[in-house]
C-alpha cells in the first residue's frame, strides 16, 4: 500500500439512489479531479473555498464536450478533512453506471483505486482518529439497533479512548515515579508498598470494569444470536412471524415445511435480536434435504446466545423433545409452550419436572393463523430480563469487539503480575507495568502492530 499517493473510490452503496459520492484523497486530489470537473463559475478547484459545494459539469477526462453528469463538488483541504489530506468529493446522481464512469475517468488521470478501509486508515495515520474511533465508524455502518448505534457513536466521540488513556496515565504515574526514584534517590522518595498496592488495585478494577462490559457490548454490536428450535409443526415459523410482525416464514400444517434456516432481525428495548427459524427436529427423516436442515439446526444451537425451545402444548412430550432439551443443556433458553389457545396436554410444571427448566423461563403463547398472537409481549419482556436490556444506559460506553477485550485481558494480567510482585524491587514491577501500557496502547493504536492494523481495516468497505 502506497500511503501518500492519491486514491479514489465510490463512497456510497452501489445501485440506484438520489446521490452517489466519489471520494478522492491525496496531495494531487485537486489536480486529478480537475481533469473531469468544470465548475459553473469557471473557477479551478484550487480556487474554490474549502468545505463548500459548487455546482459543476462532469465530463470525460480531457474532453469538456463529452458530458457525463451534473454534480455538486466540494474540496476539503488538508488538514481539515476526514483523512487529514486534501479531499475532493463529487456528489453526482445516484446510479452505478454514472458513478462508475466518473471513477474510471479519475483512475485514468492518475488516481489509484482505494483499498478497503484506506480512507479511514489514512485518517488514523494522520492522527484524525485512533483505532477505537476507526472501529466505531464501521460499527455505526453495520449497526442494527438503536443501543448499538448509540454505543458506537459514544466510542467514535472518544469515550472509550478517554477511559483507556486515563488508565494508561495512572500506570505512567507509577512508572515515572519508579524511574525518578531510581535516577534521583536523594530528591524523590520511593512509593511505599501500600501506596503501590492501592494504585494497582484501582487500575486493575478499572480494567476489569471494561472487560465486564464486553458481553453487553457484544450484544449491542452484533445483536443476540437467537435460534428457534423444536419438533416439526409446533409453531416455530408462526412464532418468528409473530415476533417480527410480518409473514417472513411460510406457515402450513405440513411437517417439515421449513427446511433451511430463515433469518430475521427484530428490536427489543433498543437491542437487536438476530432470529433464526430452523428446520423441525425429528428422529426419522427420509428426505436428505430435510436432514441437512436438521443438522444445521443442531449446529446453530451450539453457537446461539439464546435458544427459544418451542413445544406444542396440545401434544404429549416425545423422544425428539428429550433430544432437543439435552442439546440445550448449558444454553440460555426460554421454553415456548405454544398453542395454549387449545386444550393443553402439557403444563409448565410438567416441563420443569421433566427437563429441569425454571417456570420463569417457560412462556405460554398462541400464534393462531389469521388471529392475534398471545404471549408475545411477555416473551419479549423475558428476553429483555435475561439479557438485562432494561439496565443498559445510552450514555455509557461498552467494549464491543474481541480485539479490544483481549488487549484488556492482557493488560489486567500484567497489572496482576505487578500486584503479586509488590515487595520486590520496583524495577521488576516496571517491566510488568510497561507490558500493561503496551497492551492498552494496542486498543487505541498507540502501540499497535502493523498486522493488527491490517486486520482491523480489512473489515471496511472500499469507500470508507
Amino acid at each position: 500500500m502506497k500511503m501518500f499517493d492519491t486514491i479514489a473510490a465510490i463512497a456510497t452503496p452501489l445501485g440506484s439512489g438520489g446521490v452517489a459520492i466519489i471520494r478522492v484523497s491525496g496531495a494531487d486530489s485537486e489536480k486529478v479531479s480537475q481533469n473531469v470537473v468544470k465548475t459553473k463559475s469557471g473557477k479551478k478547484l484550487t480556487e474554490l473555498e474549502s468545505h463548500k459545494l459548487t455546482l459543476s459539469d462532469i465530463h470525460k477526462a480531457g474532453d469538456e464536450s463529452a458530458s457525463v453528469d451534473q454534480a455538486l463538488v466540494s474540496v476539503m483541504r488538508a488538514p481539515h478533512s476526514y483523512t487529514g489530506e486534501t479531499v475532493v468529493e463529487i456528489n453526482c446522481h445516484g446510479g452505478y453506471f454514472a458513478a462508475g464512469l466518473i471513477l474510471n475517468e479519475l483512475l485514468s488521470c492518475g488516481a489509484r483505486l482505494a483499498e478497503p478501509g484506506e480512507f479511514t486508515r489514512r485518517a488514523f495515520i494522520n492522527g484524525k482518529t485512533d483505532m477505537t474511533g476507526a472501529e466505531a465508524a464501521m460499527d455505526i455502518i453495520d449497526s442494527t439497533s438503536g443501543l448499538g448505534l448509540g454505543n458506537a457513536a459514544n466510542v467514535l466521540n472518544g469515550a472509550l479512548a478517554e477511559k483507556i488513556n486515563d488508565i494508561r496515565q495512572d500506570i505512567m504515574e507509577i512508572t515515572s515515579h519508579i524511574s525518578a526514584a531510581v535516577d534521583y534517590p536523594d530528591e524523590v522518595d520511593p512509593l511505599t508498598d501500600e501506596e503501590v498496592l492501592e494504585k494497582l488495585n484501582l487500575i486493575s478494577s478499572k480494567i476489569s470494569e471494561l472487560i465486564d462490559s464486553f458481553e453487553t457490548g457484544k450484544i449491542l454490536r452484533d445483536g443476540i444470536h437467537t435460534v428457534i428450535v423444536g419438533k416439526p409443526n409446533v409453531g416455530k415459523s408462526s412464532l418468528l412471524n409473530a415476533l417480527s410482525r410480518s409473514d417472513r416464514a411460510i406457515v402450513t400444517d405440513i411437517p417439515g415445511t421449513t427446511r433451511d434456516t430463515i433469518e430475521e432481525y427484530i428490536n427489543i428495548k433498543g437491542a437487536s435480536l438476530r432470529l433464526l427459524d430452523t428446520a423441525g427436529i425429528r428422529a426419522e427423516v427420509s428426505d436428505e434435504v430435510e436432514q441437512i436442515g436438521i443438522d444445521r439446526a443442531m449446529e446453530n444451537i451450539k453457537i446461539a446466545d439464546l435458544c427459544l425451545f418451542v413445544i406444542d402444548s396440545n401434544s404429549k412430550l416425545e423422544p425428539e423433545d428429550e433430544k432437543i432439551a439435552k442439546a440445550l443443556k448449558g444454553k440460555t433458553t426460554i421454553v415456548i409452550l405454544n398453542k395454549t389457545d387449545k386444550s393443553a396436554e402439557i403444563t409448565p410444571i410438567e416441563l420443569k419436572n421433566r427437563f429441569g427448566f425454571e417456570t420463569d423461563d417457560i412462556v405460554e403463547t398462541s400464534t393462531p393463523k389469521d388471529k392475534t398472537p398471545a404471549g408475545i409481549e411477555k416473551l419479549e419482556e423475558r428476553i429483555a430480563e435475561k439479557f438485562a436490556l432494561g439496565t443498559i444506559k445510552s450514555g455509557e460506553v461498552y467494549v464491543s469487539n474481541t480485539r479490544q477485550r483481549d488487549s484488556l485481558v492482557k493488560a489486567r494480567e500484567s497489572v496482576d503480575l505487578a500486584l503479586n510482585g509488590v515487595g520486590m524491587p520496583f524495577d521488576l514491577l516496571y517491566v510488568d507495568l510497561e507490558d500493561a501500557l503496551s497492551a492498552l496502547g494496542e486498543i487505541t493504536g498507540a502501540t499497535v502492530q502493523e498486522e493488527i492494523i491490517d486486520q482491523v481495516f480489512s473489515r471496511f468497505c472500499v469507500g470508507k
